[in-house]
């Protein structure tokens, strides 16, 4: 009787032990990869784009809120890892991040090694320089120039195509300081952060020439996410039918920069 007692016991306990993993492998079954929390890189020092707020030291901007919506609309918490541009495909590499919210050119190069989402954004590439040079008006002019960048971008690879050479920084805000005291001759960068990046500060710089390509920018993913990128475009496509995109960026932009 004693050992018939620790027999069932036994099987008793079994029995719970199968279930819990039974219900724990159903859990992750119906929940397939879709997590409460969807891990976004973002340089957070990118302004309009991806900044901290002064106030409040959040992360916020026109990549933040439109990634914010797409993982609301997907039933997840977006959750921003501000991150060095020049670290930030390798951070994705890693799977330390889920995708990337950073204005992230779509490229030949780039579509090799990574997957994107549909384009959120449409703009192009200028050019930068201190107010008082006026041998430098536009990309063809910086042949042999020194230009500000930072690593990976793509305006470091259409500023060596133009024949300068380049001067590395980990962002944007480094740049345009070494260029506010003459240090470089020039930077390059997107339109729509020139217009207004430099519309309310003390840096002593101007655009010029006209935007010399045409860029298309969406959120990279690494190529096994296939799901997640469905799930990313869906939401994009309703927020595009809805007006959502269209709100957000007219209240960073005054335009419809999506299209």
């Amino acid at each position: 009787m004693k050992h018939n007692w620790i027999y069932a016991l036994v099987f008793v306990l079994a029995i719970g032990v199968l279930a819990a993993c039974g219900m724990d492998k159903n859990k992750d079954k119906a929940t397939g990869d879709k997590r409460e929390e969807l891990t976004i890189g973002t340089e957070a020092t990118y302004p309009p784009f991806s900044f901290r707020d002064s106030e409040s030291n959040e992360v916020t901007g026109y990549d933040v809120e439109i990634a914010r919506e797409v993982a609301k609309r997907l039933g997840m918490k977006a959750k921003f890892v501000p991150t060095e541009w020049k670290g930030m495909f390798g951070a994705l590499d890693t799977e330390r991040i889920d995708m990337i919210a950073n204005q992230v050119t779509i490229t030949d190069d780039r579509k090799k090694k990574y997957a994107f989402s549909e384009p959120y954004t449409v703009s192009g590439g200028q050019v930068i320089v201190h107010e008082k040079t006026d041998d430098i008006k536009g990309i063809e002019d910086l042949k042999g120039k020194t230009v500000g960048t930072t690593q990976g971008s793509n305006y470091a690879e259409a500023a060596e195509e133009a024949g300068a050479k380049l001067k590395y920084y980990k962002g944007v805000a480094q740049v345009l300081t070494d260029l506010n005291v003459n240090r470089i001759d020039a930077a390059l960068n997107d339109r729509l952060f020139i217009q207004q990046e430099l519309k309310d500060n003390s840096y002593k710089v101007k655009p010029v020439g006209e935007p010399f390509n045409k860029n298309k920018m969406a959120f990279t993913f690494r190529k096994d996410q296939e799901d997640l990128v469905e799930k990313v475009n869906n939401a994009l496509e309703e927020m595009k039918k809805d007006g959502t995109i269209e709100e957000i960026s007219q209240k960073y932009f005054g335009e419809d920069v999506s299209e």
